[in-house]
């Protein structure tokens, strides 16, 4: 069977279906190809099912108010795991579900099976049920997503050797201890939530602070509460093996120490999806990590084939979507969209959040910025004081023009809370903004106010300037 068509999308995550959608929006005809679930890993093992973990364990253990009302515990540990399990299955139906109606409803064909790219704009595909055929397409866009990373030394056949993905298998029990491997977003998240069912917590990574990428003083702020709430945070010595000892999984670190966890966790990068898709055939030239190349316009290196998400390089999910938009308006000349936002926001869903924007104190030094920064402390501000819970939002700016350079935040609701800055980053604002407009109280938002009034009185002068 042959069928023609405008965009032939491999991949129906973030990337993928999102410039599905618009071209089909724009009269286009478009068909999804996707081996696994719609959605890709945000509705299956990462994304929404983490932060569905986090959130359940939240409400179903109360640990992020026990201090707060001097509660010990509301929920036993194993009715707990089972309820946060299925609430998390829950979910990630749902988003699922979404994606596949959303796709449907915008007209957009979507195929389940594996996909090839042939030459002559032609797609191979492989139904799950046998099938065989052959998508002409007059563009193709790669989205096929990443997975995590699996180096050799590392045991993944052993039944307690896990990595992100793994976690959610059915019939996962809750261990007695871990071990995680890997200080990025993802550790830390696991870290979390391990630490709220009551699961004594390592975590290890060879850099010297938490998730390298974020701004020092948040890192030492996450790296001190992750220590409080009773986690191991061990930095700058690698993990050299992994290995079962006597029946006993054995844990070595380059510092010498020895760990023998119930189960170890690996979440120490990611892989992108670029196998056997017959991308060299088709003269779309890869990196030496197996990356697809791209100009501006995520067009690879073969006439009519583009690419977009975690296969240029594992990114934001929010990222991938603009990117994949992108693609689709320079393959069709619609004039919507031509860049990605160059101040993405990041943001690590531990609990408290970390969250971010913009540029870092250390890259403001690196570029010999004159810089100077305004706080808030979470804890002193109205809706801070209900809650119970403290944190820092931090405004960086240069002190000659006030103009906001970066925003970053530790306490509750952080990636949503920086979204303000980034629009303030984004149209070349200054902390000044935040005098100018009025911030409903109590609500965390309002602590823009007090981190602005706190730069401008460190700088020493009283004329604002706009």
């Amino acid at each position: 069977m042959s069928s023609r068509y405008d965009l032939v999308v491999i991949g129906a995550g973030p990337a993928g279906e999102s410039a599905a959608e618009l071209a089909a929006f724009f009269g286009r005809s478009v068909v999804i190809v996707e081996k696994n679930k719609p959605g890709g890993v945000v509705t299956t093992t990462g994304g929404a099912p983490t932060k569905t973990l986090r959130e359940s364990m939240l409400v179903w253990t109360g640990f992020h108010d026990r201090e707060v009302y001097g509660v010990t515990v509301l929920s036993r540990p194993l009715l707990a795991i089972e309820k946060i399990a299925e609430r998390t299955r829950q979910v990630a139906k749902l988003l699922q579900d979404v994606t596949a109606e959303n796709i449907d409803r915008n007209g957009i064909e979507y195929m389940q099976g594996t996909a090839k790219i042939d030459s002559d704009q032609r797609v191979l595909v492989t139904t799950h049920g046998g099938e065989h055929h052959v998508l002409l397409a007059k563009n193709i866009l790669v989205a096929t997503g990443s997975r995590p990373f699996h180096p050799d030394n590392i045991p993944f056949k052993d039944p307690n050797v896990w990595d992100s993905s793994e976690f959610f298998s059915p019939g996962r029990r809750l261990p007695k201890s871990i071990f995680i491997v890997g200080g990025g977003p993802v550790g830390v998240e696991f870290a979390t939530i391990f630490a709220g069912l009551g699961v004594p917590t390592t975590i290890s990574d060879s850099a010297k602070r938490l998730i390298q990428s974020m701004d020092g003083e948040m890192s030492k702020l996450l790296a001190k509460h992750l220590e409080r709430i009773g986690v191991d945070v061990i930095l700058g010595c690698t993990t050299t093996e992994i290995r079962r000892v006597n029946g006993k999984l054995k844990v070595t670190l380059t510092n010498g120490r020895l760990f023998h966890p119930d189960a170890v966790l690996f979440a120490a990068g990611r892989s992108v999806n670029t196998d056997g898709l017959g991308l060299e055939t088709a003269g779309v030239e890869l990196d030496d990590r197996g990356r697809i190349k791209v100009d501006h316009n995520y067009k690879t290196t073969a006439n009519g084939i583009y690419a977009a998400g975690d296969v240029l390089g594992p990114s934001l999910a929010s990222n991938a979507m603009e990117q994949g938009r992108i693609a689709a308006c320079k393959m069709f000349n619609i004039k919507l969209k031509g860049t990605v936002d160059p101040t993405p926001v990041y943001a690590v869903y531990s609990m408290p959040e970390v969250a971010g924007v913009g540029l870092t104190e250390e890259q403001c030094r690196l570029q010999g910025l004159n810089y100077s920064v305004g706080r808030s402390d979470l804890s002193l501000i109205p809706r801070g004081a209900i809650a119970g819970h403290g944190g820092i939002l931090k405004l960086i700016f240069n002190k000659n023009d006030r103009r906001l350079l970066g925003v970053h935040c530790f306490g509750d609701i952080a990636s949503e809370l920086v979204g303000i800055g980034q629009m303030v980053i984004h149209f070349k604002g200054t902390i000044n903004t935040f005098m100018q407009v009025t911030l409903n109280t109590p609500t965390y938002t309002y602590a823009y106010k007090y981190a602005a009034i706190d730069g401008i009185r460190k700088l020493g002068v009283l004329k604002q300037k706009h």
